[in-house]
């Protein structure tokens, strides 16, 4: 499942890696959402009649359109990922391969790279006592330090799979992160509590642009919506008892360390946060907001391979905090 807002340059690339999967093509579908995006799809979506394509309204940000796109999947496993990934072949059944092989794991997240090179992006995540997150291994250059399946707080949204049964369980991304940020750390979190391991699998490799639709990583769009929506975190799950005891000192700690800009951003998202944390209606779609559907059919002419992945195996058991 894709789900598209401004990255229409990128989407090309990643559904071309998709459609490489080293799977039967009748092993999976592929549902792009399209979120009401300023970037036109439509001659991206010609090209790729595979693809089942849904056009919605308004932007409902990412969870709410992904979970349009839920409602339209017919599989197992759940994949989300982002229009500014490619995917390696085999990262798909590396994903399964987890799933089949652990049947308490939940929630799976992937090796993420940064395009064309061998610095790592994503290994996995830790959360902190202020919803301070962190990706295990980022900027690190991959030499297979982080070659081993491990339990981790949370994975990113960029590239996951989880269980339809984790679904049904604990619920899907919460609509109340609109438009974007901490709604697959929420995810995480309601698995793990319900008894499901969140894991990382370091054989499914993606390659990511990173807050692509946000400006890039260091904008002021990009930080409003990191501390909006890691607020909304704390408040919606983080204990009231713990928020002076672990979420207050955690944070005056880290305000000290920021830069004059990102204070401002970050005093703007408390009053954001308690505004908004438990609000789902921007990101709860309506009878009214799927404007079009374009069902899934044969493609015309094939589409080129990508490179094959690098082979990695799961190593035992570990656990990341």
């Amino acid at each position: 499942m894709v789900v598209e807002y401004r990255t229409a340059a990128y989407l090309e690339g990643c559904l071309r890696a998709l459609l490489a999967t080293e799977l039967p093509r009748d092993a999976f579908e592929i549902i792009v959402v399209d979120n009401a995006s300023p970037t036109p799809v439509d001659t991206v979506r010609d090209r790729f009649p595979e693809a089942r394509w849904i056009h919605l309204r308004r932007n409902l940000g990412f969870a709410g359109g992904s979970t349009v796109g839920l409602s339209r999947a017919r599989g197992e496993v759940i994949c989300g990922v982002n229009p500014d990934c490619e995917v390696s072949p085999s990262w798909l059944p590396r994903m399964l391969g987890v799933l089949d092989a652990h049947p308490g794991v939940g929630v799976v997240g992937s090796k993420i790279l940064h395009p064309g090179t061998q610095v790592l992006s994503h290994a996995g995540g830790r959360v902190f006592p202020n919803g301070r997150s962190e990706h295990i291994g980022a900027g690190e250059t991959d030499h297979g330090q982080h070659d081993v399946l491990r339990d981790v707080d949370y994975v990113t949204g960029a590239a996951f799979a989880v269980r339809r049964r984790t679904i049904e369980e604990v619920g899907f991304l919460s609509p109340a992160y609109h438009p974007a940020y901490y709604e697959e750390t929420e995810l995480c979190a309601r698995a793990r509590a319900a008894g499901w391991r969140v894991v990382y699998a370091p054989g499914a490799v993606v390659e990511h642009q990173e807050a692509v639709a946000s400006g890039g990583a260091t904008s002021d769009a990009y930080l409003r919506r990191y501390h909006t929506g890691r607020l909304r975190y704390v408040l919606r799950n983080v204990p009231p008892a713990r928020w002076l005891t672990d979420f207050a000192p955690a944070e005056l700690a880290w305000l000290r360390l920021m830069g004059s800009r990102e204070r401002r951003i970050c005093a703007g998202a408390y009053v954001r946060a308690a505004l908004s944390a438990r609000r789902e209606a921007p990101g709860t779609a309506g009878p009214d907001d799927v404007v079009s559907e374009h069902a899934p059919r044969p493609s015309r002419a094939p589409h080129p391979l990508r490179r094959p992945a690098p082979e990695v195996e799961d190593g035992p058991r570990e656990v990341a905090r």
